[in-house]
């Protein structure tokens, strides 16, 4: 891996641990084993750009995994799935790692791009799970409506997860959604 990838991946994978604020450059080139020049080569506006650009990736990275569900089954076995995912993840975590781009959301007085940056990579993920909401014939309306509830809502239970050290609101949640999922369907069916 080269190094500017190497350097995305090391502060996608610190912020997750311990912020944008919690992430500095000493650690970061420790923990991704890259010279400090590779930083300015890579990123000339140092750790702002280098925080904007480890955003987008972590967004693309999860757009693959909402986009990985097509062909999963229905809303709910696709729902299941990427909640799974998430569970999976926080418990390999020891539920100390979280989501890379609501830390970068909530980052604004340190790189202050990063919340727009993190507000489009939550719209694509709201679209992506719209336009699939919508293929099994959801309207748009109520399937980006949908979309917005399943990407606040599980993007919620993971930082409770973390802090309760527990898959229990994700759990919850999940079922929550499963539940409106499968009434808006039966009340398309009617």
């Amino acid at each position: 891996m080269r190094p500017r990838e190497r350097l995305i991946m090391g502060a996608i994978d610190l912020i997750r641990r311990h912020g944008v604020a919690g992430t500095g450059m000493t650690e970061l080139l420790a923990h991704s084993n890259t010279a400090r020049r590779s930083v300015y080569q890579n990123f000339p506006r140092g750790k702002q750009q280098l925080i904007e650009e480890a955003t987008r990736t972590a967004g693309e990275v999860m757009a693959a995994a909402i986009t990985a569900t097509e062909g999963s089954g229905t809303s709910a076995a696709r729902l299941a799935a990427f909640v799974q995912m998430w569970k999976d993840t926080l418990v390999a975590a020891d539920f100390t790692a979280g989501c890379p781009v609501v830390a970068a959301a909530l980052s604004g007085s340190e790189v202050p791009a990063a919340p727009a940056i993190a507000a489009e990579v939550f719209a694509r993920w709201e679209t992506l799970i719209a336009e699939q909401l919508t293929a099994e014939g959801f309207d748009a309306p109520m399937a980006a409506s949908l979309a917005t509830t399943a990407v606040a809502a599980i993007e919620g239970a993971v930082v409770m997860c973390i802090a309760a050290r527990s898959i229990t609101p994700l759990e919850r949640v999940a079922d929550q959604l499963d539940q409106l999922l499968r009434y808006r369907q039966s009340e398309r069916g009617a």
